[in-house]
C-alpha cells in the first residue's frame, strides 16, 4: 500500500464525510416525496452449509421479527469473504470484510439485497450495509438501503442484529 501524505488524506475525509451529509440530506426529501418509509426490526441467523451454494461454503438462514414488512424467513449467500476486514496492515485476522446476497422472502413478495458486511471477529460483533437488488410482489421496485449490526452468537455460529434505515418505492398496502 502506498502511503498518503496527510494533506491527501485530509481531503479524502472531507470528500467523505460531505458525501455522507450529502447523502443523508438528500434521504430526508425523498422520505416525504417518493414514498420512503423507515424499516426497523429484529434478525437473527444461523451459519449453515445445508443446500449452501456459496462460493466460498458460507450461508446463513433466519427470521425477521418486528419489522412489519420485512417479517420473514431470510437466507444469506456468501460470495466472497476477506480476513483483516481487507487491510492486514491495520486490522486483525479475526475481522473479516464479506459481500453476498441476503434474500427476504415475506408472505407479499421477495426482497433480494446486495450486503455488504464486517464483523469484528476480536469482539464478536457484525454490521452490515443491504443495497436492493431486485423484488417480487411488494418489493418489484425497491430502493435506497437498510442496515443491519449487533453481536455473533452461539458460539460464533450465527447473528443476533437489529434492522434499521429506510425502503423507498414499496407497494403502499400494509405498511
Amino acid at each position: 500500500m502506498v502511503p498518503m501524505p496527510k494533506s491527501a488524506a485530509a481531503m479524502v475525509a472531507t470528500v467523505l464525510v460531505a458525501g455522507v451529509v450529502g447523502t443523508v440530506a438528500a434521504s430526508g426529501s425523498v422520505q416525504a416525496e417518493d414514498g420512503c418509509r423507515r424499516v426497523h426490526g429484529h434478525m437473527q441467523t444461523t451459519f449453515t452449509t445445508t443446500n449452501c451454494t456459496s462460493p466460498i461454503g458460507l450461508c446463513a438462514s433466519g427470521t425477521i421479527t418486528g419489522g412489519g414488512i420485512l417479517d420473514s424467513d431470510a437466507t444469506f449467500l456468501a460470495f466472497d469473504a476477506a480476513p483483516s476486514a481487507g487491510m492486514p496492515t491495520v486490522e486483525p485476522a479475526a475481522n473479516v470484510s464479506y459481500s453476498g446476497q441476503l434474500t427476504i422472502d415475506t408472505k407479499k413478495g421477495t426482497l433480494i439485497v446486495h450486503d455488504l458486511g464486517v464483523i469484528d471477529g476480536v469482539h464478536a460483533n457484525f454490521t452490515e450495509l443491504e443495497r436492493p437488488t431486485s423484488g417480487t410482489g411488494r418489493f418489484t421496485n425497491a430502493t435506497n438501503v437498510f442496515f443491519i449490526s449487533g453481536a455473533m452468537v452461539n458460539d460464533q455460529t450465527g447473528f443476533d442484529g437489529e434492522i434499521y434505515g429506510e425502503l423507498c418505492n414499496v407497494g403502499r398496502d400494509d405498511w
